[in-house]
């Protein structure tokens, strides 16, 4: 009887350590890790030699799967001439915001 008791405890403390210790970001935190994955993305894609470029992330849609992140990020590009554009990136993120893959 006191090796199932102290077996139930072990148990019950396992699992209390392992959902205490996963990582739960708020809304606006994904949202912020995932702009900041697609800039790094963007920024070292660049060609050697190329202008730095100018972009401002206006928003991200996405859509959680249980390995990755789908997005859809809206862009506004500024050109070095001046001018500029509006447009549309899809990607896939991983979970820890390390991996992004342009659709």
């Amino acid at each position: 009887m006191k090796l199932l008791r102290l077996l139930l405890t072990g148990c019950i403390a396992v699992t209390i350590i392992l959902t205490a210790c996963e990582r739960k970001l708020t809304r606006e935190q994904v949202k912020d890790n995932l702009v900041k994955a697609m800039t790094e993305y963007l920024q070292n894609e660049q060609p050697a030699g190329a202008p730095p470029p100018n972009f401002k992330m206006e928003d991200v849609s996405w859509f959680e799967e249980s390995d990755r992140y789908i997005c859809e990020f809206t862009v506004k590009l500024t050109r070095p001439d001046g001018t500029d554009t509006t447009g549309i990136i899809k990607s896939r993120i991983s979970k820890d915001f390390s991996h992004v893959t342009k659709k």
